[in-house]
């Protein structure tokens, strides 16, 4: 998966998260909204105690039942949260594994081709070194800058 096909998707669910979070403000809103305006007209009406007394347990009894209505609701949407960042994680751990692993491999490869590189300059034939092997401390800096460079290369092609 490429990065803007993740920054897509980040952004997706970004929006879908504020959507979420718009409608529980608007639930939360509405109830309090209710039980102001239940309890305003309650009190206003003109009844008697007894009245009064029935229209209050019967807007209680309501308001629990909503009450239960919604703690279930978001106990759901709770364990849909946790399930969701789970599975997040457990993609960006895979993700950092596959990373880590390749430029394992890749660090390994280049010091085993580094490795024969300098087998290869070391090693005299009669007595005489190669002609590949730095005659200079000027050449030898040129050829360390040359092998910083490919290592980079190498390390930019990984992390794209």
């Amino acid at each position: 998966m490429s990065n803007q096909d993740r920054q897509e998707n980040e952004s997706k669910q970004v929006a879908k998260n504020e959507d979420s979070i718009n409608t529980k403000d608007f639930v939360i809103g509405a109830l309090i909204g209710g039980i102001v305006g239940a309890g305003t007209a309650l009190l206003l009406a003109p009844k008697s105690g007894k009245e009064l007394i029935s229209d209050i347990n019967t807007q209680a009894s309501h308001l629990k039942e909503k009450s239960s209505h919604l703690a279930d609701t978001a106990k759901v949407k709770g364990t849909e949260w946790v399930q969701v960042a789970k599975e997040k994680s457990n993609e960006i751990v895979q993700s950092a594994k596959e990373k880590s692993s390749d430029l394992q491999q890749t660090v390994s490869k280049q010091s085993a081709d580094m490795k024969d590189k300098i087998k290869q300059m070391t090693a005299k034939d009669d007595g005489v070194p190669q002609e590949s092997a730095p005659t200079s401390e000027a050449e030898a800096q040129k050829r360390l800058e040359e092998t910083k460079v490919a290592f980079d290369q190498t390390e930019e092609k990984v992390n794209q």
